[in-house]
């Protein structure tokens, strides 16, 4: 058989070689057999030291024990031996023991030829021979006295029948041939004599011309000249001939006739000629005849001739090979026929599936025509459809637009009707009938023209329209002109004694101030005359004083009298009201509103009763009747106005319009002196914003001659709302209609800002950018048609903000606005402290100084001293003319003034509650803590103010007299406390040791002056050491004298370092409160579903267990290194830590939406907000609200790179650690931006979420998290997704295109569906299956049909072993997936790639050093199990600074066994540090952290000099389980440098 060659079944594995054999003696020997055996309990004991199961070693002793007598001799142990070695190997144990193995190897170097059956050495005769050599047996004698010949590769292992061929026992019967017992010496001697060698016949029967073409051949192929061509060299010539391997091994077996694996010259000639005689269809002979053998290899013994006994053996070969070659050819032949039938059957099975190929072809085709027809009728009938659909609801909205405003314009009648009755009472009984007389003629033409209206409503809507408007227009003049003639006199003689006594007394400050210039001059000759004209001027004041107490008494007596009348006015409307749909009231209570603060009267304002309400959230009006504000904003309410439940109806800033009421607070009345910040800004030019001013305007000119009646109608803000639809009334989107020129409201002089950019949806749109100054040109309710860069067209208003100053061009309107400043921001304040800056802009002032305010925008104010404008914060000041202000009350000190401190040296904060300081700032100061901690808040320009705790030894109190340009000087530097040092006087200053003193001065050398914890005092010099440095982070080195020895950058490093870990702690201290204080309370409480916890927490427990590896890891370095000591190497922590906490990018994406739904929560429910309170009330919060803990990840990411960086700025470039930093550094700069990028993707995070909630990825070994890092390219992103088809059974799946791997679902069918089907969509309930296992990019291969004619939009997806064929439902959409697929997965794989090489060049660059250290990585046992099966993929990373290395990943166990050797270069022997670090091979994430261990280079030396090489076990840090053998071998270059 083929499995004994060498080439083509492989070596003879189950020959025994002679120097096994000699091994296996040795080993039965060291048994110390007895007599020649040993027992079965002596083998046992020996072979189970193999490893190897009792069950196998049973079945091994089975077959290598030949007699079956229950023990062994040295040829059955040496067989068993091999047999185990085998197993060992991997080989399979044979069902019956080959008789190679039953052979004894030779040590003879001569190797017999194969000349019939004296070839085959120890080869037995079988039981049937015996009847043909009775006469002649062999000796033992005769038999041993020659050295048996060795064949490496015998033809048959046996000549017993079960090894021949198909089991041709006949061909081994006796031979009926007469022996004589006369012969049987001389055969016996002859047969033995026959193994001398000697050559016989120089004749070959291989051709001269094969011979020459082979030689040559022959040396083509042997290129070493080696004189020989190994199994391998020849084997791939044989195999140029295309014949079988069985073949092939049999010219093997013949040529190698030395059974040296290898072919000499005239062997491989012979190879050669033999596959000549194969392909020309000869029989190969079983054993090589005489004149095939090579005359180099022709050995016969001297003086012997060929006995009868080797003819017969012969004759016998001879007859079983042409049995052999019988057999064969008649198999052969039916083999043939076999297949010529099989032939002929697929034939026909081929031509009826082509047929019926066709026919599904044809079927197909007609089909998908008539799809696309259907399909095409469909798109027809939809787009027809949509066109009724939109027809429709035009129609219906005209028709409803129509109804209200006959509704309004009916109400409106007969509210003007019932008005017109009571305003003339007093002016006599003739003009009142004669009006009413007037106004019944108009009411009866009005009710004509709106019956003609109603029956011509769709024919004539432009005529109904311009009527409504000319009616509303007239109603509104007359009651202007009825009812505010007598209001507006009385208001203009109030504007007049007003401006009077202004006059006055801007009169008399006027000549008082003459008075005392000339008083210096002549103040003899003029004191009378100045007496005399006081006198004068006093007497005129109280004149017009009793006039004005006159005129008002008479004016409330009329006010009165009035409001009777209005009483009962307001008694019809509420009748009226309670008839009317709640649109209209909405309608015509806005138009009452207006007429009352347009005409100033005083009566209206009794009967609709304006309530303040602040906004507490911002709201959008979703419609024309609704009104949209700002938080703060202050918004006047009429109460008394009925609608919906839940809503109120006011005004704001000149618009009135609805708004939910829970958006709202009452002010309470004692607030509404307070002048809340909103109302004080300057309020939108337009008529409506005199209802605002709760004070009369001051009488001018202009004011007088402001005619109402001049004012166009269309000017009024509520002239649209009587035009627009209700809350409650189907509507079309603003953006639907395209405006049209012309039909809006031109504008002159009013310029916008834009917010940001807007691009064209339409030819007629503008195009501009984020600051764009736009020219406005024309007004429309949601549309504004503007110029910029020299181009016109239409723009959202949304989309821009008015710029001051340009409002409106009525000039009227803007002295109505500058009134409005000069009665409510005019005010006048006092310095409480004195104020100086340096900045331009800025209004410096001191104690007790006066101040016009102007302007009060948020936190820092507008004002004027003589003269001089500028800046100021607003808590420097306070009203003239109130001993405690708003001002006060915000710091809580309404009677005691707030203490100012003046940060005198920076400092950086270490957490998010405390404040960064910078020298020269200024403090509120707000709580004072006794350990030297103050809080306070922060007073900086332009920003918002800050709240914080910071140490008072970094600021100096400004008294209530102290300037800042004259406050104290600041320290003149900082010094470390030495020792402990307690005052004995009161002017000395105790302090302990570590302590950092801000000394303030040197006048003194003994005694010096300094400031500590706000303290101030005397202390020895000789107690404290210099520092230049004002990082309190110095305090970490407990040992002085260790911080003299080192450099001043040194210092600064090690205090960073320090900070990191103090800070670190710090915060996890924080995350684990969140988790005790409020998660855990608040999911036992029941208080929120588990949905809104989710999504306020989102994966708080994973940013713990990712800073919890960091901290740890720290933690380790600093005790290795010792507590209070320095450390050396933290960059390669950094790095490695940093690159696993993608949990930060999910948990900051989601972050704004947990916020948001906290605190709605908070607003909505009371319960909820008491509880919160109350949690929060824990001491370990330190009075924060849970809000604030959900920013701190978001804030220490963002920190981390700013850490890094001052510890990579006081790092040498020659430290070991310099690499590892920049590398850290480069990690948080990426961790960071990926959070940004998250926090900008939120659409992409949200769908991903979607994703998760959605999809099933059942059968996974490792479940994925979508919203998260994939395992090398960064954040996961979703690049495409739709709709898909089997391209066969047309099953529609839906397809996710990540960047990183493409998944294929199918939806799950629900029996019921409710919402909408569309991905992504909120409403959507639909589950989704994997249909296939994930598609990664970098193993993926997109292509498109190769017939380019094709209309179907098919496409190939080739993965590994795998083809789908997907369709799509047009071209253009498989366009989009295949362009995006090929995009995805080309980045793909330039990333690994980029990383390979990376990986490469570091370890190829050629580093010097001072040694190197070999790694041999054995095994790791009990690691942590990370997949569901309990087991994990692992592999190991070994690196020293930016060397590394990474073994390959072993699945599915938890004690790999690598194997794996690097080596290092060695910088520094004392600085260099090894560290191994184990990770889970996943394929959705980055890999899993398995555990990590360090081993000081420095250590691995001190061990090696004692023991040399060794073996270390090491256990595995920050992991509950986990230990790796590792060996060292350190090889320094030269000693003695280093002793």
């Amino acid at each position: 058989p083929s499995e004994f060659l060498f080439p083509f079944g492989g070596p003879n594995i189950w020959a025994i070689t002679s120097e096994e054999r000699a091994k296996h003696d040795k080993q039965f020997d060291s048994l110390k057999p007895t007599g020649g055996y040993i027992t079965g309990d002596q083998a046992r004991t020996f072979f189970l030291q193999s490893g190897l199961p009792a069950s196998v070693l049973a079945e091994i002793w089975t077959l290598s024990d030949l007699n079956k007598d229950g023990k062994m001799d040295q040829q059955e142990f040496s067989i068993a031996m091999k047999l185990i070695k085998l197993k060992l190997q991997g080989q399979h144990l044979p069902a019956v023991l080959p008789p190679v193995m039953k052979q004894t190897p030779v040590f003879s170097p001569l190797m017999s030829a194969r000349f019939g059956m004296g070839s085959m050495p120890n080869l037995s005769m079988p039981p049937s021979m015996s009847t043909i050599t009775p006469l002649a047996p062999m000796s033992l004698t005769s038999m041993t006295s020659v050295p048996p010949l060795v064949i490496s590769a015998p033809l048959v292992p046996s000549v017993s029948t079960s090894s021949l061929p198909n089991g041709t026992s006949s061909l081994l019967q006796p031979l009926s041939v007469p022996f004589s017992s006369s012969n049987s010496n001389s055969s016996s001697s002859a047969s033995l004599a026959g193994n001398s060698p000697k050559i016989v016949s120089t004749d070959w029967a291989v051709p001269q011309a094969s011979r020459l073409k082979y030689r040559q051949k022959f040396n083509s192929l042997d290129k070493s000249m080696s004189g020989y061509l190994s199994g391998f060299q020849a084997r791939n010539a044989l195999l140029q001939s295309n014949l079988s391997q069985t073949q092939l091994a049999t010219i093997w077996s013949l040529a190698d006739i030395d059974g040296d694996g290898q072919l000499k010259a005239d062997e491989f000639v012979l190879a050669m000629h033999l596959t000549d005689m194969a392909k020309a269809g000869q029989p190969l002979p079983l054993t090589l005849p005489l004149e095939l053998v090579p005359p180099s290899f022709r050995y016969i013994a001297e003086g012997s001739n060929v006995t009868f006994l080797q003819a017969a053996k012969q004759e016998l070969e001879r007859q079983r090979r042409l049995e052999w070659e019988r057999i064969r050819r008649q198999e052969l032949l039916n083999q043939r026929n076999r297949e010529q039938e099989e032939i002929v059957k697929l034939t026909s099975k081929k031509k009826s599936l082509n047929l019926e190929l066709e026919a599904l072809t044809d079927k197909h085709q007609q089909i998908s025509g008539r799809l696309q027809d259907i399909r095409s009728k469909k798109q027809i009938r939809k787009t027809e459809l949509e066109a009724l659909d939109k027809k429709y609801d035009q129609g219906i909205m005209e028709v409803k637009q129509l109804q209200q405003q006959l509704q309004v314009c009916d109400f409106m009648l007969k509210i003007l009707t019932k008005l017109l009755v009571f305003p003339y009472a007093d002016t006599g009984i003739s003009s009142v009938h004669k009006k009413s007389l007037e106004k019944e003629e108009l009411c009866q033409r009005l009710k004509e023209q709106l019956d003609a209206l109603e029956k011509e409503t769709a024919s004539k809507l432009a005529e109904m329209d311009a009527f409504n408007s000319q009616l509303k227009v007239c109603a509104f003049y007359q009651y202007l002109i009825s009812h505010s003639i007598q209001e507006e006199e009385e208001k203009k003689k109030r504007l007049e004694e007003e401006r009077m006594q202004e006059k006055v007394q801007e009169k008399l400050k006027a000549e008082e101030a003459a008075a005392l210039r000339e008083r210096e001059n002549k103040q003899q000759h003029h004191a009378e005359e100045e007496k005399n004209r006081q006198a004068t001027i006093l007497r005129e004041a109280e004149q017009q004083r009793q006039r004005q107490l006159e005129e008002d008494k008479r004016k409330q007596e009329q006010i009165a009298k009035e409001a009777e009348e209005r009483r009962k006015q307001n008694e019809e409307i509420k009748k009226i009201k309670e008839c009317l749909p709640f649109s209209c009231i909405k309608m015509v209570t806005g138009f009452l509103i207006l007429l009352g603060s347009a005409g100033g009267v005083s009566e209206s304002r009794n009967s609709v009763a304006l309530v303040n309400y602040r906004a507490l959230y911002p709201f959008e009006a979703r419609n024309h009747d609704e009104m949209s504000f700002n938080t703060g904003d202050i918004i006047q309410v009429d109460e008394k106005t009925v609608g919906e439940p839940g809503w109120l109806y006011g005004s704001f800033q000149g618009h009135f319009g609805w708004f939910p009421c829970n958006y709202v607070e009452k002010i309470p009345e004692g607030e509404k002196s307070l002048s809340p910040k909103k109302a004080l800004l300057p309020p939108t030019v337009s008529l409506s914003t005199t209802s605002a001013a709760s004070e009369p305007l001051s009488p001018s000119k202009s004011a007088e001659e402001s005619d109402y009646q001049n004012i166009p109608f269309s000017n009024l803000n509520v002239s649209t709302a009587w035009q627009q639809k209700s809350a409650f009334t189907r509507t079309v989107s603003p953006g639907s209609v395209s405006p049209i020129h012309g039909q809006g409201q031109p504008v002159e002089n009013l310029k916008a800002q834009a917010l940001c950019s807007w691009t064209a949806k339409k030819d007629n749109h503008l195009n501009f950018s984020k600051n764009d100054i736009i020219t406005v040109l024309e007004q429309q309710e949601n549309w504004w048609f503007g110029e910029v860069h020299g181009g016109r067209g239409w723009f959202p208003k949304s989309y821009v903000k008015l710029l001051p100053g340009t409002e409106g061009g009525n000039s009227d309107s803007a002295k109505v606005t500058w009134l409005y400043k000069a009665v409510h921001l005019q005010f006048r304040y006092v310095a409480l402290y004195s104020y100086s800056s340096s900045e331009p802009g800025d209004l410096t002032f001191t104690e007790g100084e006066e101040i016009l305010v102007t302007q009060k925008e948020g936190e820092w104010w507008t004002g004027s001293i003589d003269g001089r404008t500028g800046i100021f914060p607003s808590n420097y000041v306070r009203p003239k003319d109130q001993e405690a202000s708003s001002s006060a009350g915000k710091t809580g000190t309404m009677n005691k003034k707030p203490e100012i401190a003046q940060v005198t040296t920076a400092y950086a904060a270490s957490g998010s509650e405390q404040l960064s300081l910078a020298p020269g700032q200024l403090i509120l100061i707000l709580k004072k803590n006794a350990s030297g901690w103050w809080q306070g808040e922060l007073q900086a320009r332009g920003k918002k103010r800050q709240k914080g705790w910071f140490p008072a030894s970094h600021v100096k109190l400004l008294g209530p007299s102290t300037e800042r340009t004259t406050s104290a000087a600041p320290a003149v530097c900082q010094v470390i406390a030495m020792y402990d040092y307690m005052a004995n006087n009161e002017d000395e200053l105790s302090f302990s040791k570590g302590q950092l003193i801000n000394v303030l001065s040197k006048d003194d050398a003994d005694w010096w002056q300094g400031e500590l914890n706000g303290v101030t005092g005397l202390f020895p010099s000789n107690y404290v050491k210099m520092t230049t440095d004002s990082d309190p982070s110095q305090q970490w080195c407990a040992d002085l004298q260790s911080l003299d020895t080192m450099q001043p950058m040194e210092r600064k490093r090690q205090g960073y370092i320090h900070e990191l870990i103090q800070t670190e702690e710090r915060y996890m201290d924080d995350l684990q409160l969140v988790l005790e204080v409020f998660q855990k309370p608040m999911a036992e409480s029941g208080c929120l579903t588990e949905g809104e916890m989710g999504l306020i927490f989102v994966n708080w427990k994973e940013l713990i267990m990712s800073n919890t590896k960091l901290l740890k890891a720290l933690r380790v370095r600093k005790k290795t290194g010792g507590e209070k000591m320095p450390v050396q190497m933290i960059g390669d922590i950094l790095a490695a830590e940093l690159s696993h906490m993608q949990a930060y990018i999910r948990f900051c994406s989601c972050q704004l939406n947990g916020a948001s739904l906290l605190q709605q929560k908070t607003d909505e429910d009371a319960d909820f907000k008491d509880y919160l309170k109350k949690l929060a009330l824990d001491p370990r919060c330190k009075g924060m609200p849970l809000s604030s803990f959900l920013l701190k990840p978001m804030q220490r990411i963002t920190r981390y790179p700013l850490i890094i960086k001052s510890i990579l700025e006081n790092t040498p470039e020659n430290h070991p650690d310099h690499s590892n930093l920049k590398l850290a550094l480069e990690r948080a700069e990426e961790l960071c931006s990926q959070v940004n990028e998250g926090v900008r993707e939120k659409e992409n995070s949200d769908r991903l979420e979607w994703i998760q909630s959605h999809v099933q990825c059942e059968g996974l070994a490792e479940q994925p998290v979508f919203n998260s890092l994939t395992n090398c390219l960064g954040p996961r992103k979703l690049l495409h997704s739709g709709k898909l088809y089997k391209a066969k059974s047309s099953k529609e799946l839906y397809g996710f295109l990540f960047n990183d791997f493409l998944l294929l679902t199918y939806m799950v069918k629900q029996f019921v569906s409710s919402g909408s089907d569309k991905l992504f969509s909120p409403k959507c309930n639909s589950q989704f299956k994997m249909y296939k296992m994930p598609v990664f990019l970098n193993e993926v291969l997109v292509k498109l049909p190769t017939d380019p004619s094709s209309d179907e939009p098919v496409f190939h997806i080739s993965h590994i072993d795998r083809v789908y064929t997907l369709k799509t439902d047009n071209i253009n959409e498989r366009t989009a997936w295949v362009q995006k697929i090929k995009a995805a997965s080309e980045q793909y794989i330039e990333t690994e790639k980029k990383k390979r090489e990376k990986a490469y060049q570091a370890r190829s660059q050629k580093t010097s050093g001072i040694g190197r250290l070999m790694v041999h990585v054995i095994e790791a046992t009990e690691l942590k199990a990370c997949k569901p099966n309990g087991k994990s993929n692992p592999y190991c990373e070994i690196s020293m600074g930016s060397q590394s290395y990474t073994t390959r990943t072993l699945q599915d166990t938890l004690n790999p066994k690598w194997n794996f050797n690097c080596q290092f270069f060695i910088k520094d022997l004392y600085q260099d540090v090894l560290c191994i670090t184990m990770f889970d091979r996943d394929q959705f994430s980055p890999d899993d952290f398995l555990g990590r261990t360090e081993v000081p280079v420095a250590k691995i030396r001190t061990e090696q000099e004692s023991k040399g090489p060794v073996t270390k076990h090491l256990l595995l840090h920050e992991v509950p389980t986990g230990e790796v053998w590792v060996r060292f071998d350190l090889q320094l270059f030269d000693q003695k440098t280093l002793l």
